[in-house]
């Protein structure tokens, strides 16, 4: 059983993908990972992100019917010249979901560090999302929050620590749990564990932001599509890859 297929199947129409550390993974692979079960899936952002790496892209809604239903996936957007980064469609997004089962927006932006938190602009959530996952990079439990988070100065404001400190999973979780942009319907994904210390880092940050908000935790590596509730401490809770 693909857990990783599951849990986005959970909730039709649009989810927001925020935070850092593999919003884009996660929106390819997710959006692949449906696609296989023979949904139709459109990846599109409320922002700026990079087109989505072996995704047919689209500049229009009259577009997306062809590679909807030749490969059950597409992207839409248009690309600037210099960047290369697409921007939001020009139509809203519950069009999108008249023509897709999912739509994955890509909803913030993190300037690629592994940990974010939140300017009162961000994220750019549409109002039309049933749901929100928040994506959280491992890999900066174990730097000091300067290096490791987007927007530190706010980090530092919310949790009480200096840039210098090291950025731990109690303080990652508590930074969430205070912005307070996640309901109980909604749900976070721990992503870059590959080593038991990662792991370890996972489980102590699902317990820390629980302790706040009753909220699925999920950890794994996006990249392989390997994923396994955080409540399942064992090695058998991490899924296959995609389509097994």
């Amino acid at each position: 059983m693909n857990l990783f297929a599951n849990i986005l199947s959970a909730r039709r129409g649009v989810t927001a993908v925020i935070g850092s550390g593999g919003k884009s993974t996660l929106l390819v692979q997710g959006g692949l990972s449906l696609a296989r079960r023979g949904e139709r899936v459109v990846l599109a952002t409320s922002t700026h992100m990079m087109p989505p790496a072996g995704i047919p892209l689209v500049q229009t809604v009259e577009q997306l019917e062809a590679p909807l239903e030749n490969l059950g996936i597409a992207a839409i957007g248009t690309a600037d010249a210099k960047t290369g980064k697409l921007s939001r469609p020009s139509c809203d997004f519950d069009t999108l979901a008249q023509y897709a089962d999912f739509v994955l927006i890509e909803a913030d932006g993190s300037h690629r560090r592994p940990l974010k938190a939140h300017a009162p602009h961000e994220p750019v959530i549409p109002p039309s999302a049933s749901r929100t996952i928040m994506v959280v990079g491992a890999s900066g439990f174990t730097r000091r929050i300067e290096d490791s988070v987007h927007r530190a100065d706010v980090f530092c404001s919310l949790v009480g620590a200096t840039p210098n400190d090291t950025a731990t999973p109690e303080l990652a979780a508590r930074s969430i749990a205070i912005e307070g942009l996640l309901g109980t319907h909604d749900l976070v994904i721990v992503n870059q564990v590959e080593t038991e210390k990662d792991r370890a880092c996972a489980r102590a940050f699902a317990r820390e932001l629980n302790r706040h908000i009753a909220i699925p935790v999920y950890a794994g590596e996006l990249r392989r599509g390997c994923i396994w509730d955080v409540r399942d401490v064992g090695e058998k809770a991490f899924s296959r890859r995609p389509g097994t």
